[in-house]
């Protein structure tokens, strides 16, 4: 275990996390700071937690999820960064891995991926496309930065060099931890999906939200195994279905009220 904290900011957004913060901050001792970035539409109390706990927070009304996190990285001081959500928590051997990749840098532009395995109401996945991932968690702030997403935001890592996987770097995600935060999320996130798609100028119809949707099942529980996973794999496959139907159900009316306006000629709008 380390004694000394490793020189890594913790990147983190927060908005009505105060239980998941609880849990979190105390397991990241190992790192020099923890940066919170608090949307200001939240629970006061997520805020509150966080500073008592130790971390820096600054408040800032979310517009996107990779603007926030641009706005949280440009608040890191340390050389390397840990990028990990409130309802994330990091493996017990995590603080070893990342010294290990701190010491094999040698300087270096560099990042480490993260095993993440990820749980739907209480329960593992294994399949529906949830089984683990190796994904960029832990890098050098030098060259760093993140796209303009509203929502799935990805870290830009210009000539950063990927060291080996360390399967001691391990990430728990427990993302839907009951019924009501599975749906405020779907729902939330469809409607930001929509919204991406648009501003991309990307139309749909009714069609596309009924078959995609379908698709969307058929793809998950089908070719992705999702049937493995039980009654959860089948309950997280409809609920990721019905996401997708209201997403292009979104996009759908967008895209007629943008015909509708382009249609109305000159002589009306006068």
């Amino acid at each position: 275990m380390n004694t000394v904290p490793l020189p890594v900011s913790v990147l983190l957004l927060a908005r009505d996390e105060t239980a998941d913060l609880e849990a979190l901050i105390p397991a990241l001792s190992f790192a020099r700071e923890i940066v919170v970035v608090w949307d200001e539409a939240g629970d006061p109390r997520t805020l509150d937690t966080a500073e008592r706990l130790g971390a820096r927070v600054h408040p800032r009304r979310l517009d996107g999820f990779g603007a926030q996190r641009q706005f949280a990285l440009e608040r890191c001081t340390q050389d390397w960064v840990l990028w990990i959500d409130a309802d994330e928590r990091p493996g017990p051997a995590t603080a070893g891995a990342l010294a290990r990749a701190i010491a094999a840098a040698g300087g270096g532009a560099c990042v480490l991926h993260a095993l993440r395995t990820s749980y739907f109401l209480g329960r593992r996945i294994r399949h529906c496309g949830w089984g683990g991932e190796w994904i960029p968690r832990f890098f050098t702030r030098a060259g760093a930065r993140f796209d303009a997403a509203l929502v799935h935001e990805r870290v830009v890592l210009d000539g950063a060099r990927a060291l080996p996987h360390d399967p001691a770097f391990t990430i728990e995600h427990h993302s839907y931890p009951d019924w009501d935060t599975c749906v405020a999320k779907m729902v939330r996130y469809a409607h930001a999906n929509a919204e991406q798609a648009a501003r991309e100028g990307r139309t749909a119809t009714a069609l596309d939200a009924f078959f995609r949707s379908r698709l969307r099942f058929f793809r998950q529980y089908v070719l992705q195994l999702g049937f493995l996973d039980g009654r959860h794999g089948m309950l997280l496959c409809l609920l990721a279905a019905w996401q997708v139907g209201l997403k292009y159900s979104e996009l759908a009316a967008r895209t007629r009220e943008g015909r509708a306006s382009r249609s109305e000629s000159p002589s009306r709008a006068r």
